[in-house]
């Protein structure tokens, strides 16, 4: 949804982030391999004016009040922007971000697993069966 006013309606979990589009992304590494430091500034600029236009998504104690029964889990990929905190108006209040920290930070722990299983999967032609065969092998796991 385009309205967070209708994302957090009713939600049992809320993940607000905010991100650039992939055509950013794109412009930005262009601009990285040709080494144009002007194009990246303007890059910056332009990013800046349009996330302008959302200083507005912020989740709060109000939008979080919305939620199901007022209790929807917060997370977060990190790092967010803590709204008076990390900066003067950020993406979630602190209070928000505080009262979910443990999950949130819990979840983070998980991103290099994460991570790995997105390479592993795209190495591998079927990594379903790669892992099945190393399972029936049991051979024994070497650890650092």
């Amino acid at each position: 949804s385009n309205s967070m006013e209708e994302a957090f309606a009713g939600a049992d979990i809320v993940y607000p982030k905010s991100w650039a589009p992939y055509k950013v992304m794109e412009t930005r590494t262009e601009l990285l391999r040709k080494q144009d430091h002007a194009g990246l500034d303007e890059l910056e600029k332009h990013c800046l004016a349009q996330n302008a236009n959302f200083t507005g998504w912020e989740c709060t104690e109000e939008l979080m009040k919305t939620t199901c029964e007022g209790k929807a889990l917060y997370m977060h990929c990190l790092p967010a922007d803590i709204s008076s905190v990390s900066c003067e108006q950020g993406e979630v209040e602190a209070s928000v971000f505080d009262r979910y920290r443990t999950p949130t930070y819990i979840q983070a722990g998980y991103k290099p697993f994460i991570i790995a299983a997105m390479i592993f999967a795209g190495k591998f032609e079927n990594p379903a069966a790669l892992l099945q065969d190393l399972a029936q092998r049991n051979l024994k796991r070497v650890g650092i």
